[in-house]
């Protein structure tokens, strides 16, 4: 999986960075820079739909750092759901379901 996705990092900024896997729990992210454990933070995603994946979704989510790793030069982070509206939930539930 490689769905793009953006952390906001201030009021008008935010990083590029790419989901590299999703679960019912929260989502695995590799971008530029480390984030502390324990910060929450705001993740802007570009899903696919899972019924028709020429479509797109834009949902926003907040997810906790769990964990960050340093590879290849960018950090892979893990991260844990904070907040997140039930039909993104959903839609996530039925791409973790797909495997």
């Amino acid at each position: 999986m490689s769905w793009a996705a953006r952390v906001v990092t201030g009021p008008q900024s935010y990083m590029d960075a790419r989901i590299i896997n999703v679960s019912g729990d929260g989502l695995g992210l590799v971008c530029e820079r480390a984030f502390a454990e324990g910060v929450t933070l705001q993740v802007l995603i570009a899903m696919p739909d899972p019924a028709d994946r020429s479509k797109y979704h834009y949902p926003s989510l907040h997810a906790k750092v769990m964990f960050h790793v340093v590879k290849g030069g960018k950090f892979r982070i893990g991260t844990r759901f904070a907040k997140i509206d039930q039909p993104v939930k959903d839609m996530i539930e039925q791409w973790v379901k797909k495997g």
